[in-house]
C-alpha cells in the first residue's frame, strides 16, 4: 500500500521571492520610524504591492484591508525620504548596494574571475509639475508625452549569459554632462569589484568627453553615431557595399576637432520591415581592432536587451504625482530591484540538457512574478473589492 508523501517543507517560489525582496530592502534601506499600527515589513509590502500593480500608494492602501491609510503611510515615507539633494545622494548609495546584493551567484562568480560586458543607458520619465526644491531636479529634453520636463536616471547593466542585471543606478541632474554621469557609474562598478571587458553605450553618450574618459581608463567601447546630413560628415563615408574601419575627425578645422576610430557597417535589409537595399550603421570604437566586422553588429545587439529591461521596469514601477525626487528615485530603484529578482529566479530554474546542451528556461514571466507577489501580500493583509463612489 502506497504511503502518502509528506508535505514539502521547502518555501514556494512566491515565498522565496517575497522573502528575498523584503530582506534586501530592510537590510539596505532601513526606515527609522515609530508607529503603533505600521511596521517596516508592512510598509515595504505596501510599496511592493503598488509597484507590481502599477498603482499609486494611496490606491494600494485602499485595496489592502488591514493596512493604514495612504496618508499615514505617505507621512512616514516623507519622514524617511525628504526632498533634499543630500537625501537623493544617500538613497542612491543604498539602492546601489541593494542592486548588487540582488545578483544571482553566477554573475557574481563571473565578476570575481573574469571581465564582464556592460551597458550604460539613460531613461527619462515625463514630469508635469514643478521642482520640489531646486530647478536642477528636472532635466529638459525633446518634447515627448506632452512635456519637455523629465526626471532622468542612468543605469549600468551587467551582461551575463544573454541576461542583463542592473548593478548601478544614478539620478541625473540638469546641469550634469554625460561624462560626469558615466564617471559616477564607473566608480560604482569599481566599488563592487566589477572589471569591464567592453562597454556598450547608447547614442546619447556619443560625446567627445565620453570618448576621452573611456580611452583614459582603457575601456574598449562601442557607441553608435548618428548619421546626419546628405553629403558631408559621416554620410560621405557611407559609400560602397562593404563594411570597413576608418578614422574620422569631428568638427574638423575648429578648436573642438577630435579624431577617433569609426566602424562603418553595411547590412542588407533583406525585406525586413518591408524594406530592401542596404543600411549603414556607424560606431565610435576603441579596442575593437581584433573583432571581425560581421561580429560588431552582433556584439552591440547585446545592449538592445536593456530596452526590454526598461520596458519591464516600467511594468514594475509604482506611479506617483509627488514632486519629491527622492521618493521618485526610490520607486525606480524598487522597480529595478524587482527586475533583478525576476532574472535571478528565472535563471536559477534554468536547466541544460546534457545530451544536446539545449537550455530550458522555466515559465516565469514578469506578469507571473507580479501575480505571485500580489497573491502573497493579499493573503496576508486581505483585499477589498469595494470601490468608493461606485454604483450599488
Amino acid at each position: 500500500m502506497s504511503k502518502r508523501r509528506p508535505k514539502s517543507s521547502m518555501l514556494t517560489l512566491s515565498e522565496q521571492m517575497h522573502q528575498t525582496l523584503i530582506d534586501t530592502l530592510k537590510t539596505h534601506l532601513p526606515l527609522d520610524f515609530h508607529a503603533r499600527t505600521l511596521d517596516e515589513t508592512q510598509l515595504w509590502e505596501i510599496v511592493l504591492y503598488a509597484s507590481v500593480h502599477g498603482l499609486s500608494l494611496a490606491s494600494a492602501c485602499q485595496e489592502l484591508v488591514e493596512v493604514p491609510s495612504g496618508n499615514r503611510v505617505r507621512e512616514h515615507l516623507n519622514e524617511a525620504f525628504d526632498a533634499s539633494a543630500f537625501s537623493v545622494l544617500a538613497l542612491e548609495e543604498e539602492l546601489n548596494a541593494a542592486l548588487a546584493q540582488s545578483l544571482s551567484p553566477p554573475p557574481k562568480k563571473r565578476m570575481d574571475r573574469k571581465r564582464c560586458d556592460i551597458g550604460i543607458d539613460l531613461v527619462e520619465i515625463p514630469y508635469y509639475g514643478q521642482p520640489a526644491q531646486i530647478d536642477e531636479e528636472i532635466r529638459r529634453g525633446k518634447a515627448r508625452s506632452g512635456t519637455t520636463r523629465f526626471h532622468a536616471y542612468a543605469t549600468l547593466a551587467l551582461v551575463h549569459q544573454g541576461q542583463r542585471y542592473e548593478v548601478a543606478l544614478t539620478f541625473v541632474w540638469a546641469h550634469e554632462t554625460m561624462e560626469q554621469v558615466v564617471q559616477r557609474l564607473l566608480l560604482q562598478a569599481q566599488s563592487i569589484g566589477l572589471r569591464i571587458r567592453r562597454a556598450y553605450l547608447d547614442k546619447g553618450f556619443a560625446r567627445q568627453a565620453v570618448f576621452t574618459l573611456l580611452r583614459k581608463k582603457r575601456i574598449p567601447y562601442l557607441i553608435p553615431l548618428p548619421i546626419k546630413g546628405k553629403t558631408g560628415g559621416l554620410k560621405a563615408l557611407c559609400k560602397g557595399r562593404t563594411s570597413y574601419h576608418t578614422v574620422h575627425t569631428f568638427n574638423a578645422g575648429t578648436p573642438k576637432a577630435y579624431t577617433t576610430d569609426v566602424i562603418l557597417l553595411c547590412r542588407y535589409r533583406k525585406g525586413r520591415y518591408s524594406r530592401q537595399g542596404c543600411q549603414w550603421f556607424a560606431y565610435a570604437a576603441y579596442g575593437m581592432e581584433h573583432v571581425p566586422l560581421p561580429q560588431i553588429f552582433v556584439l552591440y545587439r547585446r545592449r538592445f536587451g536593456m530596452e526590454s529591461g526598461y520596458r519591464q521596469m516600467h511594468q514594475l514601477r509604482a506611479r506617483t504625482t509627488s514632486a519629491n525626487p527622492t521618493w521618485r528615485l526610490l520607486l525606480v530603484g524598487v522597480a529595478f530591484l524587482l527586475y533583478n529578482v525576476y532574472i535571478r529566479f528565472r535563471q536559477n530554474g534554468r536547466q541544460v540538457n546534457p545530451y544536446d546542451r539545449r537550455a530550458s528556461t522555466p515559465w516565469l514571466s514578469v506578469k507571473r512574478m507580479a501575480h505571485m507577489i500580489i497573491r502573497r501580500i493579499e493573503q496576508r493583509w486581505g483585499v477589498d473589492d469595494f470601490i468608493p463612489g461606485a454604483a450599488t
